[in-house]
């Protein structure tokens, strides 16, 4: 009994003590103590993806939307001219400075010596297109795309949650078009 008395009290003075610390808490306006937590939809999460890493420029939600449509339309377009091989239609998709510079012989060679094929060799921007572009990009799905600036975007897919680039475009005369990296 002389035990349980001394811990009534102790608990008794601790209930008191919390209530009165509650009440005075509650009589003072809150500083800085309401965080504000918003369930992001999917589609939000997607934008906030697409446009962490973007510089120089802002990109609206409606741009977003209407920018990934493009380029996902323009992907499939790709697609179908992948699977027939026509060279002739991709070089219409892309940028004309990635048309020079892979139609020059020193960026062809050294690309060819870095082909996983030993022995093959890069001769025009058609074997571009047939051992390198068709090869990389044939049977990929895009998940998202990524912008680098208001006019550059980045097409990926997502793989174990890392973004894996299959396709850079940049816009060119208020037209996305291709941009193919240099080495």
């Amino acid at each position: 009994m002389k035990k349980i008395i001394p811990l009534i009290l102790i608990s008794t003075l601790a209930f008191f003590v919390s209530c009165t610390s509650t009440s005075q808490e509650s009589s003072e306006p809150a500083k800085n103590t309401t965080v504000k937590t918003e369930a992001k939809s999917p589609e939000q999460d997607e934008y906030l993806r697409a446009t962490k890493d973007l510089q120089n420029g802002e990109v609206s939600i409606e741009e977003f939307n209407s920018d990934k449509a493009i380029i996902l339309q323009k992907i499939d377009e790709l697609n179908v001219i992948m699977k027939n091989r026509d060279y002739k239609s991709w070089l219409k998709y892309i940028d004309k400075a990635s048309i020079n510079y892979w139609s020059l012989k020193p960026n062809l060679n050294a690309a060819s010596k870095k082909l996983p094929v030993k022995g093959l060799s890069l001769k025009t921007l058609e074997d571009y297109f047939t051992h390198v572009f068709v090869p990389a990009r044939v049977g990929r799905q895009i998940d998202e795309i990524r912008y680098i600036s208001p006019t550059s975007i980045k097409a990926v897919q997502i793989h174990d949650d890392e973004p894996i680039i299959f396709y850079n475009f940049k816009k060119v005369n208020n037209e996305w078009v291709v941009d193919l990296p240099a080495l």
